[in-house]
């Protein structure tokens, strides 16, 4: 029985370290989730991707520059577009980085993770998202995106050129 339970505990302590994406700069990651009506998606991105730089702001220039960064993430229109024939509604912004309230963790690889929710009044029409994250966001590169939904699971890159996911 111990070993049982070692050796459940053991794969999933793997597959959890597996699964931790890479803190890579110049690169972010979207995990997009369709069910009925509701479309949510989490984007995680190093913050030298999104700032330039990963620390607690030392100044004014970079507390503007913290501030600008977290208001381009809220406008939802601009960051991430739901194919319009969908008719989805944001429903809501969350930010998290440790910049936002002023401060960083040791080590300087500071992230920030963010999820979008909408309500899509015709589900059946969402097929795609489009990003101006790297128009607002130049030292952006390339976004990996997971998508899981109803029409099963994908994957995919994007880029300045191929700013689209579709499923």
């Amino acid at each position: 029985m111990k070993h049982c339970i070692f050796g459940l505990f053991f794969g999933l302590t793997v597959g959890i370290a597996q699964a931790a994406p890479a803190h890579v700069h110049g690169e972010a990651r979207l995990e997009i989730s369709v069910d009925r009506e509701q479309l949510v998606i989490a984007l995680e991105s190093p913050l030298d991707s999104l700032l330039g730089f990963e620390h607690a702001p030392r100044n004014a220039g970079e507390r503007q520059a913290v501030q600008s960064m977290a208001a381009k993430l809220k406008e939802v229109g601009k960051v991430l577009v739901p194919s319009p024939a969908a008719q989805c509604v944001s429903t809501g912004v969350e930010l998290d980085s440790p910049v936002l309230g002023g401060k960083s963790e040791p080590g300087g690889h500071n992230d920030l993770d963010a999820r979008y929710t909408w309500r899509c009044a015709k589900p059946e029409a969402l097929r795609d998202i489009a990003t101006g994250l790297f128009a607002d966001f130049p030292r952006l590169q390339r976004i990996t995106v997971e998508f899981a939904g109803p029409q099963g699971q994908r994957a995919g890159r994007l880029d300045a050129r191929n700013p689209r996911f579709s499923w």
